[in-house]
């Protein structure tokens, strides 16, 4: 592998798609992902080199195919481990919320089956270009990663999940379906303690002669 003079860090924000996704074990709304390998060349032509990735580093997990950028709520979080080969999202599923939810049986009945793929979203802080295997590449010396995202279609060698874990733990199920069952009936309260507000002000807008009520 030969590599030119480094370059000035670039700043741009990037996706890197990953590929096969495989489930490993069920316990409880963690997942452990590879959503890198390093000192191969992926289908974007990008070499990632170790070092690229900090250790420990805090990243969201977005929804599906990078749409919490767009507004969407995020649907869990976690921290990124490295081996020497591989660049791992050890994570967590919000499981309290019908975003993480629905995001994590999705991905879990995908993973069963040996479907569904990761991405994530970064920075290029340094990288150069040069050669690998006879091939011109870019190597990728330092992201910032700020989010993975489970997508559609993946362009990363031999990423996957390594586990990812269901709410089985009688407690935590019980105190999760109790929060939801207090924001429900949060929601309930609020409808009720509006609706005679919204009646009356369709009155005084009757009186005015600017409304009517519906």
């Amino acid at each position: 592998m030969t590599t030119t003079t480094p370059q000035p860090p670039i700043l741009e924000l990037a996706r890197k798609q990953l590929s096969h996704v495989e489930i490993k074990d069920a316990a409880k709304g963690d997942v452990s992902a590879v959503f890198a390998t390093f000192n191969v060349r992926d289908s974007d032509g990008d070499v990632t080199l170790h070092g690229a990735f900090e250790e420990g580093a805090p990243v969201v997990i977005s929804s599906y195919n990078h749409t919490s950028w767009g507004g969407n709520r995020p649907v869990g979080k976690g921290r990124i481990r490295t081996t020497k080969a591989e660049a791992i999202l050890d994570g967590r599923f919000f499981l309290d919320t019908v975003d993480g939810r629905e995001t994590f049986v999705v991905v879990k009945g995908l993973a069963e089956s040996g479907l569904g793929e990761w991405s994530y979203g970064f920075d290029i802080e340094d990288a150069d270009s040069g050669t690998f295997n006879g091939e011109d590449v870019q190597f990728l010396r330092r992201l910032k990663v700020f989010e993975v995202s489970p997508v559609m279609r993946g362009a990363g060698i031999n990423t996957h999940t390594l586990a990812v874990k269901a709410l089985t733990d009688p407690e935590e199920l019980i105190a999760t379906e109790y929060a939801r069952f207090t924001r429900a009936e949060l929601d309930r309260q609020i409808v009720t303690e509006l609706d005679p507000i919204r009646v009356r002000a369709a009155l005084l807008a009757i009186r005015d002669g600017i409304g009517s009520l519906t």
